[in-house]
């Protein structure tokens, strides 16, 4: 009796044992083999020739047989694996992160989940003080924007876990590989906010999984999120040309110019952005400053014609404003000239991202 007592109250780790039977002796071979490249490579081996399984726990006292697996179609050896749960502090509150490590010969290996939005690998070499870090950003997996802005906000509070990341130190090779992962991902967390934000504006649910390869997206996500959410006015970064398209038609008694006249020109336009696979249009309110009437053309009808340039010192440039109807794009034009001073002193897009 107190034996069996002893054995229901042990703290000992049952331990897993089994019998595997093989095809063949080059099958037996494979298998030693394949536990080899496990041990020294830490990735799973494939082993073909094994004709069945018979797996038992022990707990040196007893041993509880499982049945035996026959038929088997496919047979795997795997690293021994060991969960490794990390607690972060993150702005959107407390986040753990599930990591994996496993050995081999000469290094021991720490890494997330394959499908995190966000895969981190850091390998150590055993005996040596270093270690490599790699990172790879998976958006494609995320199912929201936020669960995307998250992502990144948790890999932030991990290199500051690990590397203290945010602070002043000194700018070693490795250390400068790190310092701009964590810029990168300050950017980025930056960019998927603005994102999240023109969600509400827009009434939109943008997928992750559509957003393409390239600048574009985010160029487009940075203007429409200053021109509809912060509702900035925007200087077009670009020179003007004066060709023959640059005039305007005017009623005789509408206006009486003067050649050399410095004049403002008010409106209207349409432009088409798109996030995610989502085309989004809105109707601008523009203002060209700086121009200047070069020539007066007399029309048949009786309206005049007014050619414009501007000079080197003074170049024309246009600023404008965005909406999301044209009848709010036109009262904006109705009006810009009662506010004129916030288009003639607008900032440019990256202009406006380095105060934001």
């Amino acid at each position: 009796m107190p034996n069996k007592l002893k054995a229901i109250f042990s703290d000992n780790v049952p331990t897993m044992k089994g019998n595997i039977k093989f095809e063949n002796p080059e099958s037996h071979s494979n298998f030693l083999k394949a536990l080899q490249i496990v041990q020294d490579e830490g990735r799973p081996v494939e082993v073909e020739g094994v004709v069945s399984v018979h797996t038992a726990v022990d707990d040196d006292e007893t041993a509880y047989p499982f049945p035996e697996q026959k038929n088997i179609s496919k047979f795997m050896v795997f690293p021994s694996v060991e969960e490794v749960p990390i607690t972060l502090n993150t702005e959107y509150g407390e986040k753990t992160v599930l990591f994996k490590r496993y050995q081999t010969t000469n290094e021991i290996i720490l890494e997330t989940g394959k499908k995190d939005i966000i895969y981190f690998k850091l390998t150590f070499v055993k005996g040596i003080d270093r270690f490599t870090f790699k990172y790879k950003m998976q958006l494609h997996l995320a199912s929201s924007i936020k669960d995307v802005m998250e992502s990144y906000q948790t890999a932030i509070a991990f290199l500051n876990s690990l590397f203290n990341a945010d602070k002043s130190q000194e700018a070693t090779d490795g250390y400068a590989l790190i310092k701009e992962t964590f810029e990168i991902f300050q950017e980025y967390k930056s960019h998927f906010t603005k994102i999240k934000l023109l969600e509400k504006e827009l009434g939109i649910s943008f997928e992750p999984a559509k957003l393409p390869d390239g600048e574009n997206t985010v160029s487009d996500a940075d203007e429409l999120y200053l021109l509809l959410v912060e509702k900035k006015p925007i200087r077009l970064n670009a020179k003007l040309t004066s060709t023959e398209s640059t005039s305007i038609i005017t009623e005789v008694d509408a206006v009486a110019p003067k050649l050399g006249a410095v004049i403002d020109i008010v409106f209207s336009g349409e432009s088409e952005y798109t996030i995610c696979g989502h085309k989004i249009s809105v109707y601008t309110a523009n203002l060209l400053s700086n121009a200047i009437i070069k020539a007066i053309e007399d029309a048949e009808d009786g309206s005049k014609r007014l050619l414009y340039d501007d000079t080197d010192s003074a170049p024309m440039y246009i600023s404008y404003t965005a909406f999301r109807t044209l009848d709010e794009a036109q009262k904006e034009m109705s009006t810009i000239m009662e506010h004129k001073e916030q288009y003639v002193n607008a900032l440019t897009i990256a202009e406006h991202m380095i105060e934001l």
